[in-house]
């Protein structure tokens, strides 16, 4: 069940209706809600079950990277990968930034790693010195809209690219 649930939330997002999930699972829809009480219940189950394995992934990335600014880089420029290959998970970051639900669970589960990739940053010099996870948080969540806005590409990328310029220098942050 949860693994045609997955495929579908992930090519088509929470539009999907819990109907056609019952059917490409081949059960009916009775099984589906004794395991999950509400489409809710089964979007969150999913979700998390995707913030877990990215974050895995992302710090086994992380590793990897010869610095650290190239490793809070990579998991940004990564983050626009990864969400264009789960609906779902691009869905409930885009509004994490309007939904209290949806932001808990994208903040438990990046903010532990998006907080050890700044600190290391931070430390290694690369990283502005007034730039917090809770900035780049923030960051992720407005480039996850371009995406779910269908932005083409390039644009995506020019953002992404001018997002990063600005973490690395410049004036302290004035604005409020």
């Amino acid at each position: 069940m949860l693994r045609a649930a997955a495929v579908a939330f992930s090519e088509r997002g929470q539009a999907v209706d819990v109907r056609e999930v019952a059917r490409c699972a081949g059960v009916g829809m009775g099984t589906l809600y004794r395991h999950f009480p509400s489409k809710d219940a089964l979007l969150e189950t999913l979700v998390a079950e995707s913030y877990a394995q990215w974050v895995e992934q992302a710090r086994a990335v992380a590793r990897t990277r010869p610095t650290a600014w190239d490793a809070l880089a990579g998991f940004v420029a990564d983050a626009l990968t990864y969400q264009r290959g789960d609906r779902a998970v691009l869905e409930n970051l885009a509004a994490a930034t309007t939904e209290a639900g949806r932001l808990s669970a994208c903040d438990r589960s990046l903010r532990p790693l998006v907080e050890d990739l700044v600190a290391a940053a931070h430390a290694e010099g690369a990283l502005r010195g007034d730039v917090t996870a809770d900035d780049v948080l923030c960051l992720l969540t407005a480039l996850a809209r371009l995406i779910e806005l269908d932005t083409p590409p390039d644009q995506v990328t020019r953002c992404l690219t001018v997002t990063l310029t600005g973490l690395t220098g410049g004036p302290p942050l004035g604005v409020s």
